[in-house]
């Protein structure tokens, strides 16, 4: 009776972790604030294996610093200077960093995050006032 008790237990905690954890990811289809009609993001960045998820992170980097590069050289925040499509990110990828083992990789985003850090806070008023933030 004691080990029925520990199992019916176990299996309530976990799948109501499992359904918390479920709402903390977001979903792939999932609506935007501002900006509804972005450009996906490419499948096969989608869709890279867990092993290799920093990847992803790296390009999604370059794909942010690139946007709020051309909002401040543009001076405007409209959602295709803030949201440009994925070649360019994607391109400069495998250009300058496909080759970088996990931790390079890891390195370099940082840098990007860094950057892109910088830049955003000169965009954000201008992006702030045309409704795009």
């Amino acid at each position: 009776m004691k080990i029925c008790n520990l199992l019916l237990f176990a299996a309530i905690s976990l799948s109501s972790a499992t359904a918390f954890a479920q709402g903390l990811v977001p979903a792939m289809d999932s609506e935007y604030e501002f900006c509804q009609k972005r450009p996906p993001e490419p499948e096969w960045v989608q869709n890279l294996h867990v092993r290799e998820s920093y990847k992803r992170l790296l390009i999604q980097s370059i794909y942010r610093l690139e946007g709020y590069q051309r909002v401040a050289a543009f001076g405007d925040c409209r959602c295709d200077t803030l949201f440009p499509p994925w070649s360019s990110a994607v391109q400069q990828y495998n250009d300058n960093f496909l080759h970088l083992e996990q931790f390079e990789a890891m390195q370099t985003r940082r840098a990007f995050q860094d950057q892109g850090s910088a830049v955003r806070r000169s965009v954000q008023k201008l992006c702030e006032a045309e409704g795009n933030w």
